[in-house]
């Protein structure tokens, strides 16, 4: 027997090891997405073994063989979900941040910059939502059903807590910006006009005209400014 041969008999088993993981991942992946499919249909205590096999199109036993029970099923699924919206959800802040930075401390302080601002950052926030809602929509709905099943399960408080823990951080930091004496409430004020927007917009159509209202408005009173929104507010640079 040559050196090639040795080889190939070596590599060939390894080859195969590889195989099966990858196809094992595979397997494994499929389950968390099923999973994620019948609670965005149904809610989390809509998800069995054999709701999520009949999804996935995986032989039933494959989710006790991947997952030692329905909370470990449950909650994978969600950490994967929330994995994957990390990056969305840090470029959305970036662009945020990006637009209150270009103006000084100083120039924040004019009434027309904080009114071009509120304008820009609705908009930033509107197209995020947006898409989110239109091209995500299953994935808003696993986030609504979380948090109401969180109220009655202590575990899946705190998956939903620490999920929306950089969230609260980052809105913080941003009130912070124009209210430095109780950014954490203004934060919590912001957070439940998103929660709101979302919420209407899953029950029917999504409405622009009144995500950019309800948005504004909220962004307005963080920035100290009262005036309504919509308003006759031009585009102009201050």
């Amino acid at each position: 027997m040559n050196m090639a041969e040795c080889s190939q008999q070596v590599s060939e088993p390894g080859e195969r090891k590889v195989e099966r993981q990858r196809r094992g991942q595979r397997t494994r992946q499929a389950i968390l997405d099923a999973t994620l499919e019948v609670i965005a249909d149904g809610g989390v205590r809509a998800v069995t073994h054999r709701a999520v096999a009949a999804r996935a199109e995986v032989n039933l036993s494959l989710t006790t063989y991947y997952f030692s029970d329905i909370f470990d099923m449950v909650s994978s699924a969600f950490d994967d979900f929330r994995l994957k919206g990390i990056a969305r959800i840090e470029q959305a802040w970036s662009d945020v941040f990006a637009s209150v930075h270009r103006y000084s401390a100083q120039q924040r302080r004019r009434k027309s910059v904080r009114q071009a601002l509120r304008l820009e950052l609705t908009r930033i926030g509107v197209d995020f939502l947006y898409h989110e809602l239109t091209c995500r929509r299953a994935g808003i709905a696993v986030e609504h059903h979380f948090y109401f099943e969180a109220l009655h399960d202590p575990r899946l408080h705190d998956l939903f807590e620490a999920w929306h823990q950089a969230t609260r951080e980052q809105m913080t930091q941003f009130a912070a910006v124009f209210n430095r004496h109780s950014p954490e409430i203004d934060a919590e004020l912001l957070i439940g006009t998103i929660f709101r927007i979302e919420h209407r917009a899953l029950a029917g159509p999504v409405d622009r005209t009144e995500m950019e209202a309800m948005l504004g408005r909220a962004l307005g009173w963080v920035m100290n400014l009262s005036d309504p929104w919509p308003t006759d507010q031009k585009d102009e640079e201050p």
